[in-house]
């Protein structure tokens, strides 16, 4: 079971230095480019309604009109770059819209503190939500990967994966796939920091091929 107690106070407690910790170093970097170009390609719904769920310190939010999010300290640092937009502090299974108002959402670096059950409520919440032929991008770590190199996971964060087919079982008939992309192909959290953007081309490559699932996390739309 999700302790989303113990996920706010973690959260609260990095707001402040979130974006220099997480992002501001070769290896954040990296993905935050891989993301970028998924978004860039693929995103267009900047004008619409839109809302980036679980926004963190907004580091998409220029993509949308709302953010929710259920650490008020993240919230805060989302303010603060976004004075003119509108943020909620909620779980993303309980959102303060009506049913059919968005027109999209997108969701970065959530799914993988969750479980399957939450993840359900999650995905029927943004769906009630959500107009028809409306969108929901997010991502989640891959778990063929996991399970090609052993990697089990304890506690609550980022320790859920999935596989493709899982995620298509707990969509029912909700949602329908449209786009998959991988994110993150090599380890390159192993490879020496000066290294690393010399991989960016390749690793793209690996991550819109047949071999995506084996990236470190998928981007789903």
């Amino acid at each position: 079971m999700v302790n989303q107690e113990e996920i706010t106070a973690y959260y609260n407690k990095l707001a402040n230095d979130y974006d220099e910790d997480r992002f501001e170093n070769t290896y954040g970097s990296y993905i935050h480019k891989q993301e970028a170009r998924f978004l860039n390609k693929h995103w267009k719904y900047q004008e619409l309604k839109s809302l980036d769920l679980a926004c963190g310190t907004g580091r998409w939010t220029h993509l949308t009109q709302f953010g929710v999010d259920i650490s008020p300290n993240m919230i805060n640092e989302s303010k603060l770059k976004f004075p003119n937009k509108e943020f909620f502090c909620t779980n993303g299974d309980s959102l303060p819209f009506k049913e059919n108002e968005l027109d999209a959402t997108l969701s970065f670096h959530l799914i993988m503190h969750l479980d399957k059950q939450k993840l359900g409520g999650i995905l029927q919440e943004v769906h009630r939500v959500t107009k028809t032929g409306g969108v929901f991008v997010f991502d989640f770590p891959s778990k063929k990967r996991r399970s090609l190199f052993k990697k089990n996971r304890t506690g609550w964060h980022g320790s859920y994966s999935l596989t493709i087919k899982e995620l298509k079982d707990i969509m029912g008939d909700d949602w329908s796939l449209k786009k998959v992309r991988g994110v993150l192909f090599f380890p390159i959290h192993r490879f020496p920091a000066f290294s690393r953007k010399f991989f960016m081309i390749i690793d793209n490559l690996f991550c819109a091929s047949f071999l995506k699932s084996y990236s470190s996390y998928l981007i789903v739309e």
